[in-house]
């Protein structure tokens, strides 16, 4: 997915990006970007400069004075563009990271021939993953307990594509419920990150106060009080991908 626009490359918006939260000299700004040469960074921040998105003050500390870099007024509102173009891109074309995540999963399950399967979104790509089980797809959960052999949530993914999302406790409830004993689970969840592609997409774009996700150490403890055993959690492209089955 292409973050940045005409005239603007992958290393002037990344910088950009860095800078929309803080001031920083070239030398943080290399460190960063694990950049060693500063003939790399110094000609793309001249060439922001000269584009009018990026300037810097001079702030000096007894002996030592610095360039601090930062993003301008005119920046914030290309780099804001820039993001909510690519941002709508993404949120309409949900094969985008549907297709993704069942490339992950294809990893962690195996689907076999009339198992009996709950997941909790209906898309046909979904769908063909599933061929040949005897799945049932369900988003509130309102299913027979102790049914199925294997269940699949994507409680967290829902929201990418801007659906409310339900209290994860009383989910994993829900789920433990739903599985005979022996059965599997694969969560699926948003990774929580302070990234500012992240925190823009869902507050802005989607409409949610808060950016959703987990941390790994929060979802295990969900599942493990809703009495899931053992837990491995796999992170990967931004989202969690936790097994786990009711002893």
């Amino acid at each position: 997915m292409r973050l940045v626009g005409p005239g603007i490359g992958p290393l002037q918006a990344k910088i950009m990006m860095m800078l929309s939260d803080e001031a920083l000299c070239g030398v943080d700004i290399m460190k960063r970007l694990r950049i060693k040469s500063p003939g790399t960074i110094y000609p793309v921040l001249e060439v922001l400069r000269r584009k009018r998105v990026v300037e810097y003050r001079v702030e000096q500390r007894g002996a030592i004075r610095k360039k601090m870099y930062f993003l301008t007024k005119a920046g914030r509102e290309q780099l804001r563009e820039q993001l909510g173009r690519s941002a709508r891109m993404f949120c309409c074309d949900l094969s985008l990271h549907i297709n993704r995540i069942l490339e992950n999963m294809k990893e962690l399950v195996q689907i076999k021939r009339h198992q009996k399967i709950l997941c909790t979104v209906e898309y046909d790509e979904v769908k063909r993953f599933l061929r040949g089980a005897d799945a049932t797809f369900s988003e509130d959960l309102n299913v027979p307990p102790e049914t199925y052999e294997l269940a699949i949530s994507f409680r967290g993914v829902r929201s990418l594509i801007g659906k409310k999302m339900t209290d994860i406790t009383e989910y994993a409830d829900r789920l433990f419920r739903s599985l005979k004993r022996g059965g599997s689970l694969l969560a699926i969840e948003i990774e929580k990150t302070d990234n500012l592609f992240a925190r823009f997409f869902f507050e802005d774009i989607v409409g949610l106060k808060n950016a959703p996700g987990l941390r790994r150490e929060e979802l295990e403890s969900v599942l493990r009080s809703a009495g899931f055993k053992p837990i491995e959690v796999t992170s990967k492209s931004g989202l969690l991908y936790a097994v786990s089955y009711k002893p």
